[in-house]
């Protein structure tokens, strides 16, 4: 599935996905996707990142839906938007 980063940086097709703890950084979990480099064998890079482990299990979920839906781009949500509009 190919996935648009939360920085809308990058568009990359991954081949699995997973939620890391992300040691030094104000938020503290990552979720990132594996990607396939031919010869030079897998590389993860980070999808996007997350305050609290719950929210970047929530994003796992809905790109499993996705996937689940046949989807062939998946966008990663902007974490500080969704905040904005739960507030506002």
């Amino acid at each position: 599935m190919w996935i648009m980063s939360q920085g809308k940086e990058d568009l990359v097709k991954c081949v699995a996905f997973s939620v890391a703890k992300n040691i030094g950084g104000k938020k503290k979990h990552a979720l990132t996707g594996t990607v396939s480099n031919g010869i030079w064998g897998r590389k993860e890079i980070i999808l996007g990142l997350y305050e609290t482990k719950e929210t970047a299990l929530n994003e796992l979920a809905n790109i499993q839906a996705g996937i689940a839906n046949n989807s062939k781009v998946f966008e990663m949500s902007d974490e500080n938007l969704a905040e904005l509009e739960n507030n506002g």
